[in-house]
């Protein structure tokens, strides 16, 4: 089912790259941005995740972001070191969640994204994220924010129009300290 405000997540369990197992349990009482991403090498995806991580001090105490990727585990692992732990990044490559919360690929937005954000692309290369570098999951994937309050309950549910549509990172501050 495609996510809509109101709606509560009660279940998420995936492996981190750290080595652990997240369970959303473990984050009850705080807010957070769950957001799905691509593919393991994603420059679009790292570097909105290097974007969240430059904000963390303007996020509310109570809040987590929480990335999702649909891939590869050990792809996924060599890919997210440049993050060095600053934000929790989890492995969905059974497409578990991504198919139950309805998070597409397309082809024809894969293109939009990467033709109007060519400069998104660039600056992600200039940070040194290689779109290429073991490469695994899903290319043509769609990213999709979630954010969910202190109960698991969907406060806004935001699925990209292309590979680089994400709810602009001033509404996620706004949303972790109200």
């Amino acid at each position: 089912m495609k996510l809509k405000k109101g709606d509560s997540i009660n279940e998420l369990t995936l492996p981190s790259v750290d080595g652990s197992t997240f369970n959303l349990e473990t984050i009850k009482g705080k807010k957070a941005m769950i957001s799905f991403y691509r593919y393991s090498s994603c420059p679009f995806c790292h570097l909105r995740i290097n974007e969240i991580i430059s904000k963390k001090s303007e996020f509310g105490d109570n809040f987590v972001p929480i990335a999702i990727f649909d891939c590869d585990f050990d792809d996924l692992v060599k890919n997210s070191k440049k993050h060095d732990g600053e934000i929790t990044i989890l492995c969905d490559d059974d497409r578990i969640y991504f198919d139950k919360f309805e998070v597409q690929n397309s082809f024809l937005r894969f293109l939009v994204g990467i033709t109007i954000r060519v400069d998104r692309f660039f600056k992600a290369l200039l940070k040194g994220y290689n779109p290429a570098s073991n490469m695994s999951g899903a290319f043509l994937g769609l990213p999709a924010d979630i954010l969910i309050d202190e109960n698991g309950i969907v406060e806004k549910a935001f699925y990209g129009s292309h590979t680089a549509s994400h709810i602009p990172l001033n509404e996620v501050v706004l949303f972790s300290k109200s």
